[in-house]
């Protein structure tokens, strides 16, 4: 497809979106995660603005935050976050909730052993140092650690080691066997791994306590997130499972917080607000400038379904800050205005177009290879991405599903299909026993004319251009794409991650319904342990869409989180990166992630109201408050 062509397409897509976004219903940041790890599926609303120019504009420089100036400016106040998502609950490790914004709601309530830091790495949080982690000599693992001295819940109840103990009992007690005799879970909990492998777990003091597991795990920093207090859930993980989801425990007290903010209400429909924890013990993230208790008073988490909405309460002074998904709206109206200050950062969030390998097209390898060629990730970050993040993000798109562009493990495994190559599409497709139709599509002989569908979150405006822009791209090479999307965050549980397909993706078609979709667009969202990406993609897992059957996937993938050389690890996870984008490992399943770019969330504040402002991991157990500690209204 050339650029002119690319052009006019964009502007009839942009000036179309003004009225269908209008309608766009809020949705889903998520749709399934990986335990501890959260890596999870992630979407929201778009909104996109009329096209004015045939070049991409020039995209502000993110710059960090300036530090707060307690004496210049005021104490007190209220912080208004405006989001475009309401969760369900606050249970979030529930696999029918797991959603980013719950993890970011949740993230100044209850602290983690380790918190994540900007640049998505690990640091202590509850814990005084590091832990320290010791090789027996027999296969097991031993994690020794020390808590923080003076550590206190919101309520002025001491946190011990016992909490952290009571956390991991509370996610592994056993309820009444099944039908088959087989032990079910109390707690709602999308995966246990890591948790189910710990072999010993000894409290020495209140501040120490070591976990012993059967094997190395990779991702043992990432465990124990959200430790959860004894004292108020005495009835254990049934009273948890009902108390996580309103904050209220049996006895109808609210629960105690550790972190800086102490939940107060919950409007539905309207906002979260908190409290300031009186007894919070301090921030150890290295991005927080201030140690202390919040200057601010008061934190309103508004939900704000709609992008033009979240836009004019940052201009009128009625939302301090905003996060969303990135939209082009964003780009036009908030990081070309002096008022506001943009602080994205890349994060482990990466938007794909993923196969369904049950597909009669799909399920030949050469098909799937002529769709790689025929992808221009390129025009794709051209029109789309750059506008709003500059060189933020690299121009020829991604290439990896396990590491980051800004990771220095990272590598572009796609490099060969980078750039429009309809040639040698039509030489895979020729190969493939294709040949084109009158209609300018290529067909089969047995499997008919090369049509597929490709859905999304119906509403989400930045995403259906990226559908039109790479529907377009396709035809140019004999391939027909129709989109089929759903409405609101109802795409996830009705396409990809409905019970009939995934019973057909981890079956391989022998059970459920594997034509329910056939190409599925969203963006997968990780964090500083690479390897909760193989979540995606192994059957075993219980939320794999993509059809993708294969033992010998998931055996590498155990032994990659099992290596504990950190250097021969991150070759590994690059190894699995290539059986799922690539041929090279797998010549029959393989190749069924096309990832298109690392994509951000849209963070901006009105830097006129805020003399400060707190850093925003862009990552689960991260977000817009992980450093609202930081936070300082002008006054």
């Amino acid at each position: 497809m050339t650029k002119r062509r690319l052009l006019q397409l964009l502007a009839v897509l942009f000036a179309f979106s003004l009225v269908a976004a209008a309608c766009g219903d809020s949705d889903s940041d998520d749709s399934s995660g990986d335990g501890d790890s959260e890596q999870q599926a992630d979407d929201g609303n778009q909104t996109a603005a009329e096209a004015t120019t045939t070049e991409a504009p020039e995209a502000p420089v993110a710059t960090e935050p300036a530090a707060p100036d307690v004496e210049e400016g005021a104490t007190g106040g209220t912080l208004i976050w405006a989001h475009e998502q309401e969760p369900p609950d606050l249970h979030l490790n529930d696999p029918n909730n797991n959603l980013t914004v719950t993890a970011w709601l949740l993230q100044p309530m209850l602290e983690d052993l380790y918190g994540i830091s900007a640049a998505v790495t690990f640091y202590p949080e509850l814990l005084a140092e590091e832990a320290e982690l010791v090789d027996n000599g027999d296969g097991t693992i031993t994690a020794n650690y020390t808590l923080r001295g003076g550590l206190s819940w919101s309520d002025g109840e001491p946190l011990t080691a016992n909490d952290v103990l009571f956390t991991w009992e509370t996610i592994m007690e056993e309820g009444e066997p099944d039908e088959e005799g087989n032990p079910t879970m109390v707690l709602s909990y999308a995966d246990r791994t890591g948790y189910d492998t710990i072999i010993d777990f000894t409290v020495n003091s209140d501040t120490e306590f070591s976990i012993t597991w059967s094997a190395f795990f990779a991702g043992w920093k990432g465990l124990f997130t959200n430790v959860l207090p004894s004292h108020a859930l005495p009835g254990g993980a049934a009273e948890a499972e009902e108390a996580l989801r309103d904050w209220t425990n049996a006895a109808g007290d609210t629960l105690p917080s550790s972190g800086p903010l102490v939940f107060e209400n919950w409007e539905r429909e309207v906002a979260v607000t908190y409290s300031v924890n009186a007894n919070y013990h301090g921030s150890m993230s290295p991005d927080a400038r201030n140690d202390g208790l919040p200057f601010v008073d008061e934190v309103v988490a508004r939900f704000v379904p709609d992008t033009d909405a979240q836009i004019n309460a940052l201009k009128a002074e009625e939302a301090h800050l905003i996060t969303a998904q990135p939209q082009t709206a964003f780009g036009e109206e908030v990081a070309t205005d002096d008022t506001f200050q943009v602080a994205t950062a890349p994060g482990p969030i990466f938007e794909h177009w993923g196969l369904n390998l049950l597909n009669p097209h799909l399920t030949d390898p050469l098909v799937r290879e002529a769709l790689a060629y025929a992808l221009d990730k390129g025009a794709v970050m051209e029109f789309l991405y750059t506008p709003i993040f500059g060189s933020a993000l690299p121009a020829s798109g991604l290439g990896n599903t396990y590491w980051m562009t800004n990771q220095p493990q990272y590598e572009n495994h796609q490099q060969e299909y980078d750039g429009a190559q309809t040639d040698a599409a039509a030489a895979k497709l020729a190969e493939a026993g294709y040949t084109l139709n009158g209609d300018g599509i290529y067909e089969h002989p047995e499997r008919g004319a090369l049509t597929l569908r490709v859905g999304t979150t119906g509403g989400n405006a930045l995403r259906e251009l990226q559908q039109q822009i790479i529907q377009a791209q396709l035809k140019d090479a004999g391939i027909d794409i129709v989109i089929d999307n759903v409405p609101g965050a109802a795409y996830f549980g009705e396409k990809p991650f409905s019970g009939e397909a995934l019973a057909a993706s981890s079956s391989a078609g022998a059970e459920g319904d594997p034509t329910i979709w056939d190409i599925t667009q969203f963006a997968w969202v990780g964090g500083p342990w690479p390897g909760s990406q193989s979540g995606a993609y192994k059957h075993t897992s219980g939320f794999m869409p993509y059809g993708f059957v294969s033992e010998d996937f998931v055996t590498r993938s155990d032994e990659c989180d099992a290596t504990v050389d950190d250097t021969t690890r991150d070759a590994c996870y690059n190894e699995l990166n290539r059986w799922v984008t690539t041929l090279e490992i797998d010549a029959e399943d393989g190749l069924f992630m096309l990832p298109l770019t690392q994509k951000p969330t849209f963070y901006a504040y009105n830097k006129v109201l805020l003399l400060g402002a707190g850093a925003s991991p862009d990552v689960n157990h991260g977000g817009p408050l992980a450093n609202v500690v930081d936070f300082q209204l002008a006054g």
